[in-house]
């Protein structure tokens, strides 16, 4: 299968060009959605069990009492932030300029929380290494799932990711519409090059170089599509 448009060449500089003009091209539409799965309200419930099933077992190779202490410190802990970290929200910006699109996800936890967290993790390394030299070594299993919570939050840093795709002007897109596990009925859609598939080494890396994915709301779709069909020609509708 061929293509009358001459292709360009995939390249790192290429590719790099192809970002820096959508980035700097006038955004034409804007939107906002919030992401969040539909599991997350289980997330809290999950970790209680585990918890609850790991000290169980503990409490009864062991038989000391002073397991439940150390079982509440680390629901109290580890429960918010299965919460907040494990299955994070995300504001969602997405943005549309004649030369492509740029979605921005930035995650909705608050700064308190990962420094209160952090704070909590060091502390909960000392109070379980504590608890090893008077309990036995079962409660090393603690230190160390602190000391993990420790190391993930010692470098956060608040930003939002940025993914920025560009049009390949010429080519029609395929687009296709996924239902995702979001609330507040966020759905998904992703669009590639169908004509560049199977061509050559260098068409299927365009392709996949000018692959782009968006979620908007049911009530945004239509404007959304309506502005992207103004730079992009669609094979099909959805």
């Amino acid at each position: 299968m061929n293509t009358a448009v001459s292709l360009p060449e995939c390249t790192e500089e290429y590719k790099q060009q192809q970002r820096q003009k959508v980035l700097d091209s006038e955004v034409v539409h804007e939107w906002e959605c919030i992401l969040r799965s539909t599991l997350k309200p289980y997330t809290p419930i999950i970790m209680s069990g585990i918890l609850s099933v790991m000290f169980g077992v503990f409490y009864f190779l062991s038989g000391d009492f002073h397991l439940i202490y150390f079982w509440a410190f680390l629901m109290l802990v580890m429960v918010p932030v299965s919460y907040f970290l494990f299955d994070v929200d995300y504001n969602y910006k997405g943005q549309i300029t004649p030369k492509g699109i740029i979605v921005q996800k930035t995650e909705r936890v608050p700064e308190i929380f990962y420094k209160a967290t952090r704070g909590m993790a060091y502390i909960g390394i000392v109070v379980c290494v504590i608890a090893a030299l008077m309990v036995g070594p079962l409660a090393f299993v603690g230190a160390g799932a602190f000391a993990l919570l420790s190391f993930k939050m010692t470098g956060f840093q608040k930003q939002p990711e940025v993914y920025v795709r560009s049009f390949l002007k010429g080519i029609p897109c395929r687009i296709r519409r996924s239902e995702m596990p979001y609330q507040y009925e966020v759905q998904q859609f992703s669009s590639h090059c169908k004509s560049l598939k199977d061509l050559n080494d260098n068409a299927e890396q365009l392709r996949c170089f000018h692959r782009w994915t968006i979620n908007c709301t049911a009530e945004q779709e239509k404007e959304v599509l309506s502005q992207l069909s103004r730079f992009v020609e669609f094979e099909n509708k959805v």
